[in-house]
């Protein structure tokens, strides 16, 4: 069943707010289960020198712009079920976010590249239990 575009705009910003939102409680929840906090809102707001909402407006709108990737280009074209295809999403993600640490986001050392991976894991399975249908 192919989506209309509104459709998928609509899916997109619910799917990506929710997928974001449990990934930054993961990053609040990281100290206390062995991982840094990276808290990624705090290191964009620094980055372009702007206060903080900026850096959580930034984060939760990729957050939505990868969940129209994922649904546009991305679900049915991935192998596997709902989790499979969201986690394999979620792998392409923390790899583009990798790539961006390399340019100073401040995510470097095992640990936190650990943690990058789980929370993008997490990411893509909640996305894809979203948009299964």
């Amino acid at each position: 069943m192919t989506e209309t575009t509104p459709n998928k705009i609509f899916i997109s910003i619910k799917s990506g707010i929710i997928a974001t939102a449990i990934m930054s409680l993961l990053i609040f929840l990281a100290p206390y289960i062995g991982f840094p906090r990276i808290p990624i809102w705090e290191i964009i707001a620094n980055i372009l020198k702007m206060p903080i909402i900026f850096g959580w407006i930034i984060h939760f709108g990729l957050g939505i712009f990868f969940a129209f990737i994922y649904i546009s280009f991305f679900k049915n074209w991935l192998p596997g079920n709902w989790a499979i295809k969201g986690m394999l999403f979620g792998l392409l993600v923390f790899f583009a976010a990798q790539t961006a640490s390399l340019f100073g986001t401040g995510a470097n050392g095992f640990i936190a590249v650990l943690g990058s991976l789980i929370g993008h894991l997490v990411y893509g399975l909640v996305l894809g239990n979203l948009t299964k249908k």
